[in-house]
């Protein structure tokens, strides 16, 4: 077997992408990095081919449609920047994105931004949708158009898209509640933030995370959870109401967003470092507090991974016809200390 792009990529420590566009004298990359490409290519034997494939997609453009509930949330956002990413080394394939940002997983707006993207000619289509039967609905007629539809980081119910790449929600929130029980005592009262519970995504980690710390014999006071909609002000009220109501409260899950106005009512509460407190996501909010040892531990669900993942399933499909192996993809939960950034002075003088 010859050596591959693939393989020069690795050695040189470049995408796929830059050295293609080296090799095709595409242009667009710095010279010593094409010097590099291409003497690495000629070291390994390197044997440039045109494949059928390759002459076959130049026929026509194809179009990736992305709607992503990025307005205003970092979360989302880091998603969006993966998509990008990868459609950004799909242009020598001549796949082209057309992105969309909604917010507030607003379905009216979505349902006319979906109408938009069709009306654009997309080829397939990435989203983080809103559990609602009427983009249940947009997304049945689009699949039924033979358009592949992969779900990203928010499954709905009663749609089977061609893939879902994102948590397995039930099992991150076992993951918290897992970590909850080894930093509280049993009987400890909980208390739970959660975004939206019309999100099938954050019922289910609220659903995994309550069965983790009641297993093996946990008896630990759950309070009802409230809802932030990932909005500050939201959730600076529902915190600073709920220390208020509830002052024996041991721990608080911050399930989704609203991060920033959950800090501040227990800062100004007095409360920020003396309750315990654990968090989703790895966004700037919760590793501030992680590192100043106000959160005891964040987890990370690699938002930027599922962003390129989703792309690379759609555009496997696009180029080669090939169907993922795994509808289902899930990305590792990762669960960050205030260790995790630790750096060794050596390396912090160099900076």
């Amino acid at each position: 077997m010859g050596v591959t792009m693939q393989e020069i990529a690795y050695m040189c420590g470049v995408s796929r992408g830059t050295v293609d566009r080296v090799l095709n004298n595409r242009g667009k990359v710095k010279p010593e990095t094409e010097e590099r490409i291409r003497a690495t290519a000629e070291s390994m034997g390197y044997r440039f081919h045109v494949s059928s494939q390759s002459l076959s997609v130049g026929r026509r453009q194809l179009k990736i449609g992305v709607l992503v509930n990025a307005a205003g949330h970092e979360y989302y956002s880091n998603i969006l920047s993966g998509i990008l990413s990868a459609l950004e080394e799909l242009y020598i394939y001549d796949i082209t994105g057309i992105s969309k940002i909604s917010s507030g997983l607003d379905v009216d707006q979505q349902l006319h931004q979906l109408d938009e993207l069709m009306a654009q000619g997309i080829s397939a289509l990435a989203i983080t949708p809103a559990n609602d039967s009427r983009i249940v609905e947009k997304l049945t007629r689009i699949t039924n158009d033979g358009i592949p539809v992969t779900v990203v980081s928010t499954p709905i119910n009663d749609f089977q898209p061609f893939s879902y790449v994102g948590s397995d929600h039930y099992c991150s929130g076992r993951i918290a509640g897992g970590f909850a029980r080894q930093i509280v005592p049993l009987g400890s009262e909980v208390a739970i933030m959660i975004g939206s519970l019309k999100m099938v995504g954050h019922e289910r980690r609220i659903e995994g995370f309550m069965d983790a710390l009641q297993s093996k014999g946990g008896d630990y006071r759950l309070l009802t959870p409230v809802q932030s909609f990932d909005d500050d002000v939201i959730s600076y009220k529902v915190i600073s109401n709920l220390v208020s109501r509830h002052p024996n409260i041991r721990l608080i899950f911050f399930a989704a967003g609203g991060y920033s106005g959950g800090y501040q009512a227990l800062d100004d509460a007095g409360l920020l470092g003396k309750i315990k407190v654990i968090a989703y996501d790895a966004v700037e909010p919760n590793i501030v507090q992680l590192k100043k040892g106000n959160v005891s531990a964040v987890f990370d669900q690699h938002p930027t991974k599922q962003g390129k993942h989703a792309i690379k399933q759609l555009s496997e499909y696009l180029l080669n016809h090939r169907i993922p192996e795994k509808r289902i993809n899930y990305e590792p939960t990762e669960i960050l200390l205030d260790e995790s950034f630790y750096v060794p002075v050596s390396e912090a003088e160099q900076k």
